[in-house]
């Protein structure tokens, strides 16, 4: 069976790299448990758990507030630990476009 990250979309790609960033700053700030930090952080439980899966797009918006929402955290340090896809550090290329 192929492992199943061999399949994702570069955007899938990157909506998994960023959750994994949040949990892992969340769980280095002592949260064991995302529905605490959500509440204590003023963030929706539910959607921060799609986030932190890599489950839901963020917006820009919701994702910098989370971003700082973490003890001494900028937007340089967090992206710091994502992996970006290729696609979409290219600067000469098109996105794609749906049909």
């Amino acid at each position: 069976m192929e492992n199943q990250e061999e399949k994702l979309t570069p955007k899938a790609e990157l909506l998994k790299s960023i959750g994994d960033r949040m949990e892992y700053l969340r769980k280095l700030e002592g949260y064991t448990n995302s529905d605490i930090f959500s509440y204590d952080k003023g963030i929706n439980r539910s959607q921060y758990g799609k986030y932190e899966k890599g489950n839901s797009d963020l917006q820009i918006s919701t994702l910098i507030r989370i971003i700082h929402s973490y003890n001494n955290m900028t937007i340089e340090k967090f992206f710091e630990g994502v992996d970006i896809p290729e696609e979409f550090t290219k600067t000469n290329s098109k996105p794609e476009r749906s049909r």
